[in-house]
């Protein structure tokens, strides 16, 4: 699991049956502090976040064949939680 930012929505004319219907991110990697660390990729949305939502994207092979009832599907990272804060202790 990685804590990220969502940044962007990603637009395409044509995608991959197993994208039909999904909304796909460009999310970025933050640490707890909120501060970027700069790496970016796509996710798909499974939870209805937005851009500037905090976000939690993961993504073990197969889940997504499972949240979305699908065969073989080329989807690697899932937003799965949207954040409402973090506290750190220590």
């Amino acid at each position: 699991m990685v804590l990220a930012r969502v940044v962007l929505r990603v637009m395409a004319t044509e995608k991959h049956p197993a994208y039909a219907g999904r909304t796909l991110y460009i999310v970025r990697a933050v640490r707890p502090d909120g501060t970027e660390t700069g790496e970016e990729w796509i996710a798909v949305d499974a939870v209805g976040s937005g851009p500037g939502d905090t976000v939690v994207c993961g993504g073990a092979p197969g889940v997504a064949q499972e949240v979305f009832g699908l065969g073989r599907a080329p989807i690697r990272t899932l937003i799965v939680a949207i954040v409402d804060r973090i506290e750190c202790k220590g």
